[in-house]
């Protein structure tokens, strides 16, 4: 099985909407929105574009070419934290 792993970009936002409407909520927090929209993919492939390189790495998952899912890891916005958070 091939995986890949490719940064986000206009092109992948059908994708990301239908893994965003598959996406099992149980396990996730309340920072998806459910439906998940084309607007609510447009203002996050927006923000991914503005914060890639600087606040954050954003990477769609890919196996055998299809979009099956994100990793993220997002530096966290306290003046105090030092960390990043992986989503």
């Amino acid at each position: 099985m091939a995986v890949e792993l490719k940064q986000w970009s206009f092109d992948l936002k059908e994708d990301l909407i239908r893994i965003c409407n598959q996406a099992d909520r149980a396990w996730l927090s309340e920072r998806l929105p459910n439906p998940y929209t084309a607007e609510s993919a447009d203002w996050w492939l927006n923000m991914v574009q503005e914060q890639e390189g600087k606040d954050g790495i954003f990477r769609a998952i890919l196996s055998e070419g299809k979009v099956v899912g994100n990793i993220s890891v997002e530096r966290k916005a306290d003046v105090y934290a030092i960390d990043g958070e992986l989503v």
